[in-house]
């Protein structure tokens, strides 16, 4: 009796236990389990995208920055060519004895673009190497010869003309947006040359461009342009501009440049962040501010600026003036800043600003010396 009350006991123990076993999770332990594996999963989505946030910033801030080098570099080449700079004084300002500043006679681009470093310089001619050099027959009887053939036979010889070349820095608007710039500005180079290429074999020199007046010619100087030395506008017609024209207008050499005044603004470009300061972003003793902020020699915060040495000595304009006084080459120094803000849709502060010089190397209106 005793012995089959013990077999029950067990058997009925035995049977308990393995349900024990086999049962699942309660209601509220599921749903403890399902909360906390929903905390850990949450904290690891914030890693993984902070994660990828940081290193979208910091490549559009590489990228960035490596852009402006290469925009640096090819305006130092540029500007190493050229044979005369203007000051913010020629440029910007009204010229001493000179009717109106130079910006007055460039094409007119609208608000919110900024002429910055406008030079001289001379380019190979023809201008494109398939072309060959105009036939201007034989020399003429007449005394004087004609204008069309000296003007043809001097391009035989010297195979140059000088082009004005202006580097802008243009506020992107919405416009702009739509085509393709998503910086907060960009800048664009805008050359006036003597003739259109053409797609001739020969080079054409029948017609001169809008607005072009040749410099060193008809007593006009560099530092007078388009005037002559008798107050005369050699300039038949401002060039000509349209700003909804894709031919007309000037190509961009980089996006994503800061604007020192505008890339705090409230419109679709708003950063809300300050450049960071720099010391290096001053003009030295004798050079002039291009655009001026601060005071004379000292940058606000400049996106694109430069800095165009001045003196008599780098003026002179004419053979005579140079042959008077010791005339020297320019130089310029350079600041470009960046703002990744709107590439990959990060929102990051402007970069450190890159400087560097460059010395124009032209040697037209200059007088060797022995030192």
């Amino acid at each position: 009796m005793i012995g089959k009350l013990f077999q029950n006991l067990l058997k009925r123990k035995v049977t308990g236990g393995r349900k024990r076993k086999i049962r699942g999770f309660t209601l509220i332990e599921l749903l403890i389990s399902i909360l906390i594996a929903g905390l850990i999963v949450t904290a690891l989505l914030d890693l993984v995208i902070d994660l990828l946030q940081t290193d979208r910033r910091e490549y559009a801030r590489t990228e960035t920055q490596r852009e402006m080098q290469l925009a640096t570099d090819f305006i130092v080449n540029d500007v190493r060519e050229a044979v005369y700079i203007y000051s913010n004084e020629e440029l910007n300002d009204d010229r001493p004895n000179q009717p109106g500043r130079l910006r007055n006679y460039l094409p007119d681009f609208g608000n919110g673009v900024e002429p910055v470093l406008a030079f001289w310089k001379t380019d190979p001619f023809p201008y494109r190497e398939d072309q060959q050099l105009p036939n201007c027959g034989p020399r003429p009887q007449a005394d004087p010869v004609p204008a069309d053939w000296a003007r043809c036979n001097s391009l035989r010889v010297r195979r140059r003309t000088f082009t004005l070349v202006v580097y802008l820095l243009a506020q992107n608007t919405r416009d702009d947006s739509a085509r393709g710039w998503k910086g907060v500005s960009r800048i664009m180079r805008y050359e006036l040359r003597q003739y259109n290429a053409g797609t001739g074999t020969t080079a054409e020199i029948n017609t001169q461009n809008q607005g072009y007046a040749e410099p060193l010619a008809n007593n006009v100087t560099f530092a007078s342009w388009p005037y002559n030395s008798n107050g005369q506008n050699m300039q038949s017609s401002r060039p000509a501009y349209d700003r909804n024209d894709p031919n007309s207008r000037p190509p961009v050499l980089v996006d994503f440049v800061d604007f020192a005044t505008m890339s705090r603004r409230t419109d679709n470009h708003q950063d809300g962040l300050t450049p960071p300061a720099d010391p290096r972003l001053q003009c030295p003793t004798g050079y002039s501010a291009i655009p001026p902020q601060g005071n004379p020699s000292n940058f606000d915060n400049p996106s694109f600026a430069a800095c165009v040495s001045s003196g008599t000595t780098a003026r002179s304009s004419t053979a005579a003036a140079a042959a008077a006084g010791s005339s020297t080459n320019q130089d310029a120094i350079i600041f470009l800043r960046g703002n990744p803000t709107g590439k990959a849709g990060v929102k990051v502060a402007p970069l450190i600003a890159i400087r560097t010089q460059a010395v124009a190397r032209g040697v037209v209106d200059k007088t060797p010396t022995d030192q």
